[in-house]
């Protein structure tokens, strides 16, 4: 009787039981549910961040303003509407990348030329995507190209004085009055945190202010001081204390020098006129 004759297997082939088979193809299974699983947690991760990269405004009209007045409006944000008139690019930049105007390095026409802003997003947008839509909306209109970079500069440290917070916890139950208006005395007024506080210290103090007080929250911040331009000529509004008294007096907190990196948005390159909406 003759024997069956196998052919000869190769010696690089596997050979595998039934039982090694099924392990291999649990584990093939096990490794494709991992792979899977890191791909939906990847999506979850950039999906919202590649969503705001990727959304644009529905209209969007950009144009410079030359009536010649000298009042302007700081971009206001609302149900998805973006609005700004008689507005510096530098007030623009300020607002799409929440930055203070002593830290924007760039021409000097940043702070002379006026524009006229008007944007809708689409529906169902959050206003917090409005911010890299408006940066998207520069780089297009206005070809901008900017980075940012520490640079060390002069800073004042918002700091809490030696006797103590003289402030509260902003409760929107509660809302303490407002300071009287001593004349042309300038004022700032309203609920915030202590960072946007440090922010709109900025313009006042003649320096970026830092906030470096550790507190949490929103605080209601009511000062009134003058300006250090009225004290300087000695025009309307130079009675009563300057913002560095003003600030330890009234609240409790304190400036106070320091040279130190900050982080400076520098414009490389921007266009001054904007290209046709």
């Amino acid at each position: 009787m003759k024997s069956k004759c196998h052919p000869a297997i190769p010696r690089n082939v596997q050979i595998l039981t039934a039982r090694q088979v099924a392990i291999k193809r649990l584990n093939f299974h096990m490794s494709l549910t991992a792979v899977r699983m890191l791909a939906i947690l990847i999506a979850m991760a950039t999906g919202p961040a590649l969503r705001a990269q990727s959304q644009s405004f529905e209209v969007a009209t950009v144009k410079p303003n030359r009536s010649g007045d000298g009042s302007s409006n700081y971009p206001q944000l609302a149900n998805g509407r973006l609005t700004a008139e008689n507005a510096t690019l530098k007030m623009i930049l300020q607002a799409a990348y929440g930055v203070t105007s002593l830290q924007i390095i760039g021409p000097d026409w940043l702070n002379s030329d006026r524009f006229d802003l008007a944007a809708k997003s689409p529906e169902g947008v959050p206003d917090s995507n409005l911010m890299p839509m408006l940066q998207a909306l520069l780089k297009d209109r206005f070809q901008l190209t900017a980075h940012r970079e520490n640079r060390e500069m002069p800073v004042y440290d918002l700091l809490v004085a030696t006797g103590g917070l003289k402030i509260s916890l902003f409760d929107p139950a509660h809302i303490p009055p407002a300071p009287p208006r001593n004349g042309a005395a300038a004022m700032i007024i309203g609920p915030m945190t202590m960072a946007q506080f440090a922010n709109t210290l900025t313009s006042a103090a003649g320096r970026p202010v830092v906030n470096k007080t550790g507190l949490e929250g929103r605080y209601f911040c009511a000062v009134t001081f003058s300006p250090l331009a009225a004290r300087a000529t000695g025009t309307a509004g130079a009675d009563g204390p300057d913002i560095f008294a003003a600030v330890q007096e009234q609240l409790g907190l304190k400036l106070e020098a320091r040279k130190e990196p900050i982080e400076v948005l520098v414009v490389d390159r921007a266009e001054r006129v904007p290209r046709e909406n």
